[in-house]
């Protein structure tokens, strides 16, 4: 017996019962369940095949495990059991687990006739981390933060250009066990200015054939870009100042020539002065 055979006749016996009930997972791919961080999501199991004269389904109940240990759904616990069916509440890395759904009956709620395995994996997530403005000369580093069960790879972008390796003054670097995870740029250019985008996968995007892709827009100032903002201050500040010093020295130089052609009345030398002035000589 070849070995494909004797894994199937292992899945086989897995999930046909004792009294030959069979019963069924849904699956993503194979045994696995792809699951999405941060969302609700639902585990099921069915009933295939109940052997004649065994009652119908609703005279039979569903336990689930949780790593082989029946769960525990108090007051805290984010896992709601409905039958069939197990809802995860606000997934997390914990929760990247193998579950399995046992059926028995009513009347015996102990006495499992039938199980299905359920492994499940973490679908990608990533996140850009950056500081978004750069000055020209400095170094540029973006960090893709993802996460995934398994751990996801991770690829740059910028325009129609893949980073794979570092060349140049591209370097790629790893980051808590993700391989090229920060992309740093050495002495950043004015060309360096534009979109990037990290994309994370894993076997969870391959078998979905999903993208998971985050972008961020990097600018790039020029090194004296600081200095503008005071030059132009200062230049306002010279205009006004000049404006200011033309204006009173106008005003300065009109007060003169008035006091000198504003004279008093007994400083003009009018007709009638000098006629009175003959008369007392003679």
């Amino acid at each position: 017996m070849n070995l494909f055979a004797l894994l199937l006749l292992l899945f086989i016996c897995s999930v046909r019962g004792k009294e030959g009930i069979k019963v069924k997972a849904g699956y993503d791919n194979d045994n696995i369940r792809f699951l999405e961080y941060k969302s609700t999501n639902i585990l099921k199991c069915e009933i295939l095949e109940l052997p004649s004269g065994s009652g119908p389904p609703s005279e039979y109940i569903w336990t689930w495990l949780k790593e082989d240990k029946v769960m525990d759904y108090g007051e805290n616990s984010h896992y709601i059991a409905n039958n069939n069916e197990l809802h995860i509440q606000k997934t997390n890395e914990d929760d990247i687990r193998q579950y399995s759904c046992l059926i028995s009956k009513k009347s015996a709620p102990k006495a499992y006739l039938a199980r299905a395995d359920i492994k499940t994996l973490g679908i990608p997530t990533a996140k850009i981390l950056s500081q978004g403005t750069f000055i020209e000369g400095q170094k540029i580093i973006l960090e893709c933060v993802v996460q995934g069960n398994p751990t996801p790879t991770v690829e740059w972008h910028f325009g129609n250009t893949t980073f794979t390796s570092s060349i140049g003054r591209i370097k790629l670097s790893d980051s808590k066990n993700v391989q090229n995870a920060i992309l740093q740029i050495d002495e950043a250019q004015m060309l360096d200015r534009g979109e990037y985008s990290c994309s994370a996968h894993n076997i969870a995007t391959s078998t979905l054939n999903e993208t998971r892709i985050v972008y961020t827009f990097v600018r790039v100032k020029d090194k004296l870009a600081a200095l503008w903002p005071f030059i132009g201050i200062c230049a306002e500040v010279v205009v006004l100042c000049a404006i200011i010093f033309i204006y009173e020295r106008k005003r300065n130089k009109a007060e003169l020539e008035e006091s000198d052609t504003d004279q008093s009345p007994e400083q003009k030398n009018t007709p009638d002065h000098g006629k009175e002035s003959v008369r007392q000589r003679k």
